[in-house]
């Protein structure tokens, strides 16, 4: 189910309506119910994978909670892994890997009895995401930080709760687990925050990502026809696009869950009022970046290495990290150029700069910050290297071609959406009289009822992330 779409906005009240007039275990069976039927409504060929890895995953964990000795819980922790990247790797990167294959016989000289033909499987919805969770969770395990879940139908419900299961965040078995304890309560101010949370993420992704998009992706079909100024919006549009859309679809999971009575960490933090590279990824899709950061650098030494380990460390890190987003080569120049954005700065900074990039203004430190991930968009966005290489060609050289528009019903949006980050990211705070909180319910009403009129009448584009 989408919830950009008239289901999920019938659905939901359903199962608030249900849910708060049960007990404690009826609201359990609820909401294990709901998100089963959430998820099988998208695709219910994908629900015995989805179940696949919860087996697995709660199975393995309990074994290494209960192993003595430290290669028994080397051996569960690999079969969990094992069981739960296999999917993901058949799933997501069968074609890539056989094109990868194909092209090393050919580099080498050799003719294979047959032509590369792409499989075309389809990805399972939320593989990326829960395939992430588990680990997380069995890692944990494993660690000692967590004990395993002895309750199978309350480790269920952690893996396939609904508000985050499609396209997170990615949320730790020590965050939500815990929450499933006692009955939820309707709360009126629960249910306030959770529409308003809402309603912003509604907005981001219907009335500023979906117009986007649909500006957008000519450019990125065929860059050689469009002139260099238009690449080069291209690029920070689209920054701006896969931002709200992807934040969108994060603030109406965490909304949806306050409702409920959860607790989701926020996945976004305002980045493109990030004033460095590190900084950025403090505040995008953070909870990707805090399980790159605990499974993966730290695992491989961190920063407590030489400063080339160091280095190497990231940029492993950053390329998994891309090649996670997408089975491509493009995902994987993504990562790595981001990679070696963070160890340029880190490697100024190690060498004294730091107090030179403080007294830079924070307004250029932003720019500078912005227009370095829109560069790396390209990659993200790119068909193929083929078209990231004709739209920088493009933009660097300011080479003639067609115009992108840019309406004011497109560009208005956007501005209201930049305001409201600044106005966030400040100080400052209105004192919350009666008109403000008149206008705050107003604009929360109408954005949901015009979502609600859009999705009425046509079919909104399902989310970018769905397809990683």
């Amino acid at each position: 189910m989408l919830f950009n779409s008239l289901h999920f906005l019938i659905f939901l009240p359903i199962v608030f309506l249900l849910y708060f007039r049960a007990k404690e275990r009826e609201q359990k069976i609820i909401l294990l119910v709901s998100s089963l039927y959430f998820y099988s409504a998208l695709k219910l060929a994908f629900l015995p994978l989805l179940l696949s890895s919860l087996f697995f995953t709660y199975y393995t964990s309990l074994k290494i909670e209960k192993a003595d000795k430290l290669h028994q819980r080397r051996f569960w922790l690999i079969i969990c892994l094992v069981s739960n990247l296999s999917l993901l790797l058949f799933f997501k990167y069968t074609d890539f890997l056989r094109s990868i294959y194909y092209d090393s016989l050919y580099l080498f000289g050799l003719r294979p009895s047959n032509s590369f033909q792409a499989l075309n499987l389809v990805l399972p919805l939320g593989i990326s995401f829960y395939t992430f969770q588990a680990i997380a969770y069995a890692v944990d395990v494993y660690r000692r930080q967590i004990p395993s879940e002895k309750n199978f139908f309350k480790f269920t419900l952690f893996l396939v709760f609904f508000p985050q299961l499609v396209a997170g965040p990615i949320i730790r078995a020590s965050v939500l687990i815990p929450q499933f304890l006692g009955r939820k309560e309707f709360k009126r101010e629960n249910f306030i925050t959770g529409m308003e949370i809402m309603a912003l993420g509604f907005f981001k992704k219907t009335i500023v990502a979906d117009p986007l998009s649909g500006l957008i992706d000519p450019v990125y079909a065929d860059p050689a026809s469009f002139n260099g100024i238009s690449n080069i919006l291209a690029m920070a549009l689209f920054s701006i696009q896969i931002y709200c859309d992807f934040s969108g679809y994060s603030d109406i999971a965490i909304g949806t869950g306050k409702i409920l009575g959860f607790y989701i960490p926020e996945n976004f933090r305002r980045p493109f009022l990030a004033a460095s590279n590190t900084e950025i990824w403090t505040r995008w899709h953070i909870s990707l970046s805090s399980w790159l950061k605990d499974y993966i650098y730290i695992s491989l030494g961190g920063n407590r290495v030489s400063q080339f380990r160091n280095y190497y460390n990231l940029m492993i890190t950053m390329v998994i990290g891309g090649i996670w987003h997408g089975a491509a080569w493009t995902f994987f120049f993504w990562g790595l150029l981001h990679a070696v954005f963070l160890a340029i700065e880190r490697f100024f900074i190690g060498k004294g700069w730091s107090v030179f990039f403080q007294r830079i203004p924070r307004p250029i430190g932003i720019l500078y910050t912005f227009s370095l991930f829109s560069l790396g968009a390209l990659f993200f966005r790119s068909k193929d290297m083929g078209s990231v290489m004709i739209s920088l060609q493009k933009a660097f050289t300011f080479a003639d071609g067609k115009m992108v528009s840019l309406p004011y019903a497109v560009l208005i949006p956007v501005a209201l959406l930049i305001i409201y980050e600044i106005f966030e990211e400040s100080s400052f705070t209105i004192p919350k009289t009666f008109f403000y909180e008149t206008l705050k319910n107003v604009t929360v009403l109408t954005v949901l009822i015009l979502c609600f009129l859009i999705y009425s009448v046509t079919v909104s584009p399902q989310f970018y992330y769905f397809q990683f």
